[in-house]
């Protein structure tokens, strides 16, 4: 099981509050990074620069206290990433400026967690600590012996990790920090707190289920999309547009797309649609296409 313990502290002087809900800003990069480290400075940074407001960092490090044996089980990573983004969604808040001091190495993870913050119409940022392999094994190796990873599952976490791309609008605004670099707290500021937050849309809003068959529903919809755009493919050339049954939404053949990952990719729709599902089926078409068209680059 996944325990969550973290501090929260008091702050001064204020930032002016925008009239939303506090915002996120989301770390990614490679394991010992640097990630903790700039999540503490920028905690410290805001908690000078803020009154009645709460700065919260929310850190994989301590739910997971043996790293090398959630992340070598593919069952506790899940519930990692689960408990993680369950706890976010809790303290996206009014009450709190939220640091999520983590890897988030998956993109359609990083997707998710726009999503929600989107949904409470708050605005966000990623800070992707930006560290060459070989430097970020020097500095795992000369952590102490708890905190290190293994040479198999920090290899293993490399390989699996989707670098943050700034013309994403689930990694926009992006920072990227190098090891050298000091970070750009004024301009970190200035993305969360003068920029207007965005707007919910079909694929972030999240209604109460009064449907009894929306399992059913969600699983028939999404299968019948995927389906459309496998045999789309088979005629269509890169370019075209693929009609969506039930909706007018379309999706962009940007290239030949595997039926492995439009079938990943529904998967984590799955996932997100059961914590966020909604009393009308017919928008599930509509919502799985934005989301398709979000997660196939």
């Amino acid at each position: 099981m996944l325990f969550l313990h973290y501090k929260r502290e008091k702050k001064k002087n204020p930032i002016k509050d925008r009239g939303q809900a506090m915002p996120l800003i989301i770390f990614t990069g490679f394991p010992a990074s640097g990630k903790s480290t700039r999540a503490q400075q920028l905690r410290d940074y805001f908690s000078s620069n803020m009154s009645s407001k709460k700065v919260t960092i929310l850190s994989e490090n301590d739910i997971a206290k043996k790293k090398n044996d959630v992340h070598a089980d593919a069952g506790k990573e899940k519930e990692l990433r689960a408990t993680l983004k369950s706890e976010m969604q809790r303290l996206v808040s009014q009450e709190d400026l939220l640091i999520l001091d983590a890897g988030n190495y998956i993109k359609g993870y990083r997707y998710e967690l726009y999503c929600i913050a989107k949904s409470y119409k708050t605005t966000q940022c990623t800070i992707h600590c930006d560290l060459a392999p070989e430097v970020a094994w020097d500095q795992n190796i000369n952590r102490n012996a708890d905190g290190q990873y293994s040479r198999e599952i920090f290899d293993a976490l490399l390989m699996r990790f989707e670098p943050p791309d700034g013309r994403n609008r689930w990694d926009s605004p992006l920072f990227t920090i190098q090891i050298e670099d000091v970070l750009p707290f004024q301009e970190i500021s200035a993305a969360l707190f003068e920029r207007k937050a965005p707007t919910p849309n079909l694929s972030t809003q999240s209604l109460p289920l009064t449907s009894t068959n929306f399992l059913y529903e969600l699983d028939c919809v999404t299968q019948e999309i995927v389906n459309r755009v496998v045999e789309a493919q088979k005629t269509a050339m890169i370019g075209d547009e693929v009609c969506i049954p039930n909706s007018s939404e379309k999706i962009l053949l940007k290239r030949r797309y595997q039926l492995a990952e439009l079938s990943r990719v529904r998967r984590q729709f799955i996932s997100f649609a059961k914590t966020h599902p909604v009393d009308d089926i017919p928008r599930l078409a509509a919502m799985f296409s934005q989301y398709l068209t979000s997660n196939l680059m």
